[in-house]
């Protein structure tokens, strides 16, 4: 079985280009029984300010029709946003949807504001837990923040893994939206490879690249194997897409850090993409 990292810039003032960058890179791939792409892929990064636009929303639940009718043939999991219709609580969902011969599957964000208090104001938090299923494989679907309690700080929300395991999920899927920051790069890691050693479970980890406002989003996508290492990543501040068959992951070892580019060397990639 091959999964696929989707690594793309996608734009807020742009949905359409979003929606065609996630086509041309599901028709691209040969034989993928999953190609993953980034928070909110379809929308664009840092939505905030367009969020009380109703085009703008209106947009994007059209641009995730029409990635549902030219990827029939291709399972993708996008993330996005979604309007809360319960008529309770916040007005949207941040969102990963799963799309392939007419199935449409939703995985909701359960934990908010951690990496931008903006998130709410807007979004609600969903309890809802269930895996995506795929053939004889389960993945446990989760977005940004969601993984970050590795300790079981009391002050956070339930790591969103450990409400998924009882499921027995195969694979852990995380799509984020991770801004650059240079100190932190190797705790991004660490922590992802916590979930791994924690979890006894594999590691998709699919980020954003590029800049939005005065945020960079360096990409670095990375897929983790059984033992923690990194078997397979993408570059800093560069669209890729990689894909790796699930065999890989028992005992394939790489090198678990690029060298990291100097702020300056990072902006200026930036400013290329």
């Amino acid at each position: 079985m091959k999964i696929t990292l989707a690594q793309k810039n996608f734009s807020t003032n742009d949905i359409e280009l979003n929606v065609n960058k996630i086509i041309d890179a599901a028709h691209e791939v040969k034989g993928s029984s999953l190609v993953i792409f980034p928070e909110f892929a379809v929308c664009g990064m840092n939505p905030y300010k367009r969020l009380s636009d109703d085009g703008f929303v209106e947009k994007c639940e059209k641009a995730l029709d029409r990635i549902a009718v030219e990827c029939e043939h291709v399972p993708v999991l996008v993330g996005c946003l979604l309007r809360n219709t319960s008529g309770k609580g916040k007005p949207f969902y941040n969102a990963a949807v799963y799309l392939f011969q007419g199935q449409r599957k939703v995985f909701k964000k359960k934990q908010l504001g951690l990496s931008d208090k903006r998130e709410l104001e807007y979004f609600e938090p969903s309890e809802e837990n269930e895996v995506l299923q795929i053939g004889c494989h389960k993945f446990a679907v989760t977005i940004g923040s969601d993984i970050y309690n590795i300790g079981d700080d009391e002050f956070l929300i339930q790591n969103r893994v450990d409400d998924l395991m009882p499921l027995a999920p195969d694979v852990i899927v995380n799509i984020a939206s991770e801004v650059y920051d240079y100190q932190n790069i190797r705790n991004r890691i660490n922590g992802l490879r916590q979930n791994v050693l924690k979890t006894e479970r594999p590691l998709a980890f699919v980020n954003n690249v590029g800049r939005n406002e005065d945020k960079i989003y360096d990409g670095h996508s990375m897929i983790f194997g059984y033992e923690g290492y990194v078997v397979a990543s993408t570059p800093f501040l560069q669209e890729k897409v990689i894909d790796v068959d699930l065999v890989c992951l028992i005992s394939t070892k790489q090198a678990d850090i690029q060298d990291v580019p100097s702020k300056e060397e990072l902006e200026n990639l930036a400013d290329k993409l």
